[in-house]
């Protein structure tokens, strides 16, 4: 064969056979060695078998030596990789069966390890099923081991980061954090230390709390429209989880920041958008009012806190006729609205805005249905026919739909 032209060989013998070949090739294992790694080979495979199934049928107890093997070479490769001879020197030194544990034992610390990083959501198999499937139907590679592994540990630290960030926001119990992810947490830790606020960085992150904050950040950042999170405001985190708390930061910075400085985009709006990728404590009752006091300002000073459709008809009807809204009228100022959409119509634009940008989110909807849908079309019919020229059913209509005050109960 020429210089130039070679053939690769590729060795494919589980690791347990090529440190054992290589072993008695080099005179490092005995021939009486030997037989005594068959002998316990055979007594393993024997007790695996009879773990997974039967020791009774001949495919249980060939796939329980494969499974043994397997295990065997993972422990040995794990801690000598290319060193076959260190390996054949404990394969001398040790017995078989000690090495099948040896990779057993890794199999039960990569399961013990967390699988995600979401709090309360434990691993779906069993130790069993785990062996049973990473033993024979999918064993491990090291190389898939180690990266199983060190994904395992990532999200192990991640945990722990979250547990400190959790305890520094005074969050009372880890249940609370049940079917929470990790990052989440660690993100709204970082969103609070952000606003600048310390009441906010060092308590509970309730559905308030987080609201103020995203105010306070918007009130700084808005006129610069760039938001960065200072290093300065993680100078106490500790060194362990210093990668993945930047990280966070900068997903932060990349994915939240535009959003956050979005001016066209209303409090509450921002919030709906953000929210599932940020840890929101529970809260009382007694919180809400303020919540929605605090996204909603603009809707909630004009509507003076009423609720009942009359009165938010009777705001969006001075919208649509382009008058300073009211949540009451006299009769004097309907006769005004009914002349005003008379000569100008109604102007819906303004009503739909108003409910978009003001409005609490999860009103939008139903607020728009309520205009659109059921007050608007009765209301052009009524107030639009010229035939009504004492405004007469007008008046009717509008007193039986929005808020409007009689002469009478004005009177006294």
């Amino acid at each position: 064969m020429s210089k130039q032209h070679s053939i690769a060989t590729i060795d494919k013998r589980p690791y347990f056979e090529k440190a054992l070949a290589f072993g008695v090739k080099n005179a490092i294992i005995s021939h009486e060695k030997c037989q005594t790694i068959i002998a316990d080979g055979a007594k393993g495979t024997l007790q695996v078998a009879d773990f997974f199934g039967t020791k009774h049928l001949q495919s249980d107890l060939e796939n329980a030596r494969l499974r043994i093997t397997h295990l065997v070479s993972l422990y040995l490769e794990d801690r000598f990789e290319d060193n076959l001879k260190l390996a054949a020197e404990s394969l001398r030194d040790n017995t078989f069966l000690s090495h099948s544990r040896g990779g057993n034992e890794m199999l039960k610390a990569l399961h013990a390890l967390p699988n995600c990083t979401v709090f309360g959501d434990s691993e779906s198999q069993s130790v069993k099923e785990f062996q049973n499937e990473h033993t024979l139907k999918k064993p491990f590679s090291l190389k898939a081991y180690r990266k199983e592994r060190q994904v395992r540990l990532d999200a192990e630290l991640t945990m722990h980061a979250a547990l400190w960030f959790a305890e520094q926001m005074q969050v009372a119990q880890q249940s609370a954090l049940d079917f929470t992810s990790a990052e989440t947490v660690i993100r709204t830790a970082l969103l609070l230390r952000a606003s600048g606020v310390e009441e906010y960085a060092n308590n509970p992150p309730t559905r308030l709390a987080f609201a103020h904050a995203l105010d306070h950040i918007r009130t700084q950042f808005l006129a610069s429209g760039k938001f960065k999170i200072s290093k300065k405001l993680l100078d106490d985190v500790p060194s362990e989880y210093s990668a993945i708390t930047q990280k966070v930061r900068r997903e932060i910075e990349k994915n939240d920041a535009s959003l956050i400085l979005n001016a066209s985009m209303t409090l509450a709006e921002l919030i709906n958008t953000i929210e599932l990728r940020y840890f929101i404590a529970d809260s009382g009752m007694e919180e809400i009012g303020s919540f929605d006091a605090l996204i909603a300002k603009e809707w909630h000073k004009i509507t003076q806190g009423k609720e009942d459709p009359y009165s938010r008809l009777t705001v969006f009807l001075c919208l649509a006729a382009s008058i300073k809204p009211k949540t009451t009228l006299s009769e004097t100022e309907a006769r005004t609205i009914i002349r005003q959409v008379r000569e100008f119509g109604f102007d819906n634009d303004a009503v739909a805005s108003f409910i978009k940008d003001e409005a609490p989110f999860e009103l939008k909807e139903n607020l728009l249905a309520l205009w659109e849908e059921e007050f608007l079309p009765e209301a052009e019919q009524y107030l639009l026919d010229e035939d009504d020229l004492k405004y007469m059913l007008a008046l009717k209509f509008l007193k039986e739909n929005c808020n409007i005050k009689s002469k009478d109960a004005a009177n006294k």
